[in-house]
């Protein structure tokens, strides 16, 4: 009994969902960075509330959708791993080449980049768009297709997240990618037509 809470304890929490340490010890980091860069937004937002709140509405519109946009560039990076993926399994591509380069070795270059980066710039993004959620209901909630589909948006970010847990070891029956393609049209339709 002793022994495996000893190797719990070295081992941490995620390690029941990443197997590989360096990968964990990744997600892990960038876990730590989104917890305290939300507590950085919250207590930012905090001390200068009055500033904020007495600030014209359109100017701090803007600046709240400013990290919406930032967020919105870091999950389209983070979802670019899906038809990088797709084409590295298309058997077509393996005979194209310029020169002495093959597409396929750039692909899997560019693969083994965005598997690497996919889950710390998912975090990322997550806790720049609590904070977009966070400025947004600050000033008040509004029942109109901005904010509705914003919360929509939002509550299919969550499940997305434990779902990329259970991938790790291809326990999620593929609905990580389901709610990563459902949480793209959800989130490009708050950006784009709101």
């Amino acid at each position: 009994m002793k022994q495996g809470s000893l190797s719990q304890r070295k081992t941490g929490y995620l390690a029941k969902f990443i197997v590989n340490p360096k990968e964990r010890r990744r997600t892990n980091l960038f876990l730590v960075i989104m917890l305290g860069l939300i507590l950085v937004e919250v207590l930012f937002v905090y001390f200068n509330r009055q500033q904020l709140m007495t600030q014209d509405f359109r100017q701090y519109k803007g600046t709240f959708k400013q990290f919406g946009s930032i967020a919105q560039i870091g999950f389209y990076a983070a979802l670019s791993i899906y038809p990088i993926l797709l084409l590295l399994k298309n058997k077509q591509i393996k005979g194209i080449k310029w020169g002495t380069i093959e597409l396929k070795t750039i692909l899997q270059f560019v693969g083994k980049l965005v598997r690497t980066w996919h889950v710390p710039i998912a975090l990322l993004s997550t806790g720049i768009v609590f904070l977009h959620v966070y400025m947004a209901f600050l000033r008040g909630f509004k029942l109109d297709f901005t904010y509705i589909s914003g919360v929509v948006t939002v509550l299919f970010l969550l499940p997305l997240m434990f779902m990329g847990l259970l991938r790790f070891k291809r326990n999620d029956r593929n609905w990580h990618l389901k709610l990563a393609i459902t949480f793209l049209i959800l989130f490009f339709i708050h950006a784009n037509f709101s």
